[in-house]
């Protein structure tokens, strides 16, 4: 017994333990977690800027519906190409490895409220280090769902509001219409399935966002999100275009433009979730959607 308390105390005295950095931490955090809200600014501008960056936002919100506008602009920022994001302990419970030097992304949660010194209550916001799936000693998952475009098309309806009409057409020659005085939408009949589903997105999501008033803004948000759910589901979007950004969402600030925003990330998390039950995918844990700053 002697030799093993022996070999124990000397392995324990041979070890040096480098000390936990409490003030260190709390500045490297807070450090972070001013990039992520400077970060989040300037990309909210930039892809007011760029449709071709705007364009890849949109990517990046379909792949995380349940992320807020400002950590979908963070991914924007640091790996559009993400697709699966978890922290270092969530991959490990998973027993999935590194499989080399990991690529952080900083992103935003949730955290403790705090009392302003006008004595306000404000939601705090912690940064936290997630990694996509890419570095990780695994193969990576393809984002293409396996549905037919009728099963797509049984899933939007689901979602829809109010009823839907087939009739021999719809006006400014669009394939879908939401009919505001008859409070139904309205479907070309014999119309292509891709552009009847696109199409009635649109008009379920300017419900939804009560975007249905004819405006360059309005317009511009029901294509995105019809965008972000062709992109989710497979389906084509060679058909979209982004190249116009509307003036009025370019004059906003920062703040302005995430929250406008987040109208249409919010509905597409509503349209995702539904569709997702609908179609038999497994139940996912619902996050709450937080908008930081």
């Amino acid at each position: 017994m002697s030799m093993i308390n022996d070999i124990l105390k000397s392995a324990v005295n041979n070890v040096q333990k480098e000390e936990f950095d409490v003030g260190k931490w709390a500045e490297e955090k807070n450090t972070e977690r001013q990039w992520a809200y400077q970060t989040q600014d300037e990309m909210a501008i930039k892809i007011t800027e760029d449709s071709k960056l705007y364009q890849t936002y949109l990517d990046v919100q379909s792949n995380f519906p349940t992320y807020s506008v400002g950590n979908a602009l963070l991914v924007t920022a640091q790996n559009p190409k993400a697709t699966q994001l978890k922290d270092v302990k969530t991959w490990k419970k998973e027993k999935i490895s590194f499989a080399g030097k990991p690529n952080k992304i900083i992103i935003l949660e949730q955290g403790n409220i705090y009392t302003r010194e006008d004595g306000t209550e404000a939601q705090g916001y912690d940064p936290k280090r997630v990694y996509d799936i890419s570095d990780m000693r695994v193969s990576r998952q393809l984002n293409t769902l396996p549905y037919t475009n009728e099963q797509i098309l049984k899933a939007v309806l689901s979602m829809s509001p109010v009823e839907v009409q087939i009739v021999p057409n719809v006006p400014n020659n669009k394939v879908a219409n939401f009919n505001v005085k008859n409070r139904v939408i309205e479907v070309t009949e014999n119309s292509e399935i891709n552009s009847i589903i696109q199409g009635l997105v649109r008009e379920i999501a300017s419900i939804h966002m009560l975007t249905f008033a004819d405006s360059e803004l309005n317009t511009f948000e029901n294509e995105s999100v019809s965008y972000m759910v062709s992109k989710r589901y497979g389906m084509p979007t060679n058909n979209f275009n982004f190249d116009k950004i509307p003036d009025s969402l370019q004059a906003m600030t920062p703040q302005e433009i995430k929250q406008e925003l987040g109208k249409g990330a919010e509905c597409f998390e509503i349209l995702t979730e539904g569709m997702d039950r609908t179609l038999g995918m497994n139940n996912r844990a619902k996050a709450n959607r937080e908008y930081e700053r």
